[in-house]
């Protein structure tokens, strides 16, 4: 699998190609659940990965800006390099897979890393990445901001896209009622009469 994104490192953008292998076992009979595991690894790579800016997550100035300016990006606990963007893949996308398949295996090489292949597995540290984070949660979701924090007018209460709007829920799970998740702030001006 490959796709493009940049990285915000060293107080600068810098655009990179990726590639990464993965090893996968299958721990479920039920075939849509298999297709699904495959179109959800797909959607994240694919939709949510490519064209995203990776950023360490404590960079709040240059984070502020990149989404002011409806930019696509991905926080990460620490610099942007390829090892820590493989642990993040590694972990997000077993995540999404919630047991349904295992990836026990990922290769990851980029152009700005000289395509040098990192290998990450289950058995090895992640240091600061196996606190809780984005990459643990099931959902699409890339990013420990809120691009719509700071507007004041909306709130959107609702996280963001889930599994059940892109069509790829599990085939066990139940419908969900969906009440309106809007709020819109407004002003009303008095008529001087």
């Amino acid at each position: 699998m490959t796709w493009k994104a940049g990285i915000w490192f060293e107080n600068r953008l810098q655009l990179n190609s990726y590639q990464i292998e993965l090893m996968i076992i299958t721990n479920t009979s039920d075939p849509d659940d298999q297709i699904n595991c495959m179109d959800r690894i797909n959607h994240f790579i694919y939709e949510e990965m490519n064209d995203t800016i990776y950023i360490n997550q404590n960079d709040l100035d240059q984070i502020a800006l990149l989404s002011a300016a409806g930019i696509k990006i991905t926080t990460l606990p620490e610099s942007p390099i390829d090892q820590v963007i493989g642990w993040i893949v590694f972990l997000k996308l077993n995540s999404i897979l919630e047991n349904r398949m295992v990836i026990t295996d990922i290769k990851i090489q980029s152009d700005l890393g000289d395509n040098i292949r990192y290998l990450h597995s289950a058995d090895e540290s992640f240091g600061s990445i196996e606190s809780p984070g984005w990459w643990n949660d099931p959902s699409p979701v890339h990013s420990a901001v809120n691009p719509n924090a700071g507007k004041r007018r909306i709130v959107k209460l609702n996280p963001g896209t889930s599994w059940k709007k892109l069509d790829m829920s599990w085939s066990s799970d139940a419908e969900e009622p969906h009440p309106a998740n809007t709020v819109v702030f407004a002003q009303f001006n008095k008529d001087d009469e």
